[in-house]
């Protein structure tokens, strides 16, 4: 396979896992930026800012790794790029949530006088 074929499968990976990630949290991301941040324009910067990077983050890891297997086989490559975009979701999603948790107030449980 070519090396500029499997560089544009493996991106094309990339961004296909990325879109459908992002495809599944943008009603709940943008509820949720709605209620903390100040105001509209706010919430539908930060929404761009978290979908970009959460196309940004897998793709870099993505072309990192192609950067150091392109000597290897071809289907071993692209299992890498898979887990490479795989892993940059998961670091993406870590990152915001933890962001995000911050400004979650989660109820107090109330306590049995017994």
């Amino acid at each position: 396979m070519s090396a500029y074929l499997l560089l544009f499968v493996a991106s094309l990976l990339s961004v296909s896992i990325s879109y459908i990630v992002i495809r599944l949290l943008s009603k709940p991301l943008i509820d949720l930026l709605s209620r903390i941040c100040p105001d509209a324009q706010a919430a539908g910067f930060w929404a761009s800012y978290t979908k970009l990077m959460l196309f940004i983050a897998p793709l870099v890891l993505v072309l990192m790794v192609d950067m150091f297997t392109h000597f290897a086989d071809p289907l071993n490559t692209l299992r890498l790029a898979f887990i490479a975009a795989l892993s940059g979701i998961l670091l993406g999603l870590h990152i915001i949530g933890k962001r995000l948790g911050r400004f979650l107030i989660i109820p107090q449980q109330p306590t049995s006088g017994t």
